[in-house]
């Protein structure tokens, strides 16, 4: 045991005595927070001897009255007291000081926990809303692709009708044909012209939303 810890020991068992609680291991180590209790035995041995040691000074060694060593003893004894007091208001000013501050730590932990979910909330439903429209883009290519073929196709047709009129110009039939390949032309042109107008707006929100 060290020189410092021996004493911490004896210091204790002062403290003990004083209170009128007779110093042992168990409680000498209980307030010293830690040691061996053989070694704490051996340290409480020593004081033991050494204290009829010192209640002879207090009493031979030095010509004192009783009544000034009794008011000596109740001023250390006081001392002592108000001692643990303030370091026990200490502690506990310390411990609600940091129950305080756990306390905020908590509330401003929870706010931006709360901010985080929001905002990856906000991104997932934007993400959702790009993919939707990714979509509806893909959708719409096909179908201006699928409309693109039908009027090349009507074109073509358009272009027979128009050689087999000029083959039999007096075919009644065939100016027929070629007036329906007109119109579904038309038609086909009309809607190929709708669709890019969609693929257009689609875009244009695509690259709004990527802007975000």
């Amino acid at each position: 045991m060290t020189t410092t810890k021996r004493e911490k020991v004896y210091e204790i068992a002062d403290d003990l005595l004083r209170q009128g609680i007779k110093p042992t291991q168990q409680n000498v180590r209980d307030k010293l927070g830690s040691g061996s209790l053989t070694t704490i035995n051996k340290a409480l041995n020593e004081w033991w001897s050494g204290l009829g040691q010192r209640l002879d000074a207090q009493t031979s060694g030095y010509d004192l009255p009783d009544p000034v060593i009794k008011l000596a003893s109740k001023i250390w004894t006081d001392a002592i007291t108000y001692a643990n007091r303030a370091s026990e208001s200490k502690h506990k000013e310390a411990d609600e000081s940091r129950k305080k501050l756990a306390k905020e730590l908590s509330i401003i932990d929870s706010r931006y926990s709360k901010q985080i979910i929001d905002l990856n909330t906000i991104i997932s439903q934007r993400n959702d809303e790009i993919g939707r429209l990714k979509t509806e883009l893909v959708e719409v290519a096909s179908d201006l692709s699928a409309e693109r073929n039908q009027a090349y196709k009507t074109a073509r047709a358009l272009m027979d009708a128009e050689s087999k009129l000029k083959e039999s110009k007096t075919s009644a039939h065939s100016n027929e044909d070629l007036l329906e390949a007109q119109v579904r032309l038309k038609i086909q042109a009309e809607e190929i012209a709708r669709l890019n107008a969609e693929v257009l707006r689609l875009s244009t929100e695509n690259a709004q939303l990527k802007l975000k």
